[in-house]
């Protein structure tokens, strides 16, 4: 296989990992210091219509 070609798929698998790993950290990150991510179903994620 060609080298170019060998870096650029390690690339690419290095920055999916990337952002799956910084995805995590963040959602960690948040939940230590308490605040959850809004869900669609929570009360407070929706608008109320009166």
């Amino acid at each position: 296989m060609n080298t170019q070609l060998l870096v650029v798929i390690m690339t690419i698998v290095a920055l999916h990992v990337a952002v799956i790993a910084g995805g995590g950290l963040a959602l960690g990150i948040m939940r230590l210091l308490g605040r959850a991510p809004d869900s669609p179903v929570s009360p407070d994620a929706r608008e109320s219509i009166p």
